[in-house]
């Protein structure tokens, strides 16, 4: 038995078609915080990431098939690599191993010189959004939907490709 098997979504039945919600904060506690609200929010099959470290971030989204990504950032001094440029690098490269994988950045309020930088990552789409301040419910939800929206677009544009084929 492999220890790093992907584990793979149910193939149908309840779950089947939530999104697979992956949460990566400052740290290992508010990540495993944030999978539990997750959780109880509902309308999704949530992951901790537990580690921010680039390479970790990439390898769990694609190993786990996550289809919605939240990253928290830290404007602290000295800490670039939870910037809004370093979390859209890991962005990035989520997207190129999972194109469908919808990312979005949550960050804290008081920082009022970062929202030219949200806002252009927005519009370049490195990013699909972002949240200052606290995460409320109703605002995940609407990244939950858009992501199941992004799900049902994939799957028939594998429908189709594969009809096509035959």
């Amino acid at each position: 038995m492999s220890f790093f098997r992907k584990r793979e979504p149910p193939a149908s039945g309840p779950g089947a078609e939530l999104p697979r919600a992956a949460v990566c904060f400052t740290t290992p506690a508010m990540t495993r915080r944030a999978a539990d609200w997750l959780g109880r929010l509902g309308g999704c099959r949530p992951l901790a990431i537990l580690s921010d470290d680039f390479d970790d971030v990439v390898w769990n989204c694609e190993a786990e098939g996550a289809d919605l990504l939240v990253l928290e950032m830290d404007f602290s001094n000295g800490v670039e690599d939870k910037d809004v440029s370093g979390r859209c690098d890991i962005a990035a490269e989520v997207r190129k191993r999972r194109p469908e994988c919808r990312v979005y950045l949550v960050c804290e309020e008081g920082h009022p010189e970062k929202l030219a930088a949200l806002d252009k990552a927005v519009e370049l789409t490195l990013i699909d959004g972002y949240c200052i301040g606290d995460l409320d419910p109703q605002q995940m939800r609407a990244w939950l939907a858009e992501a199941a929206e992004s799900m049902r677009a994939a799957e028939s544009r594998d429908t189709e490709f594969r009809r096509e084929e035959k």
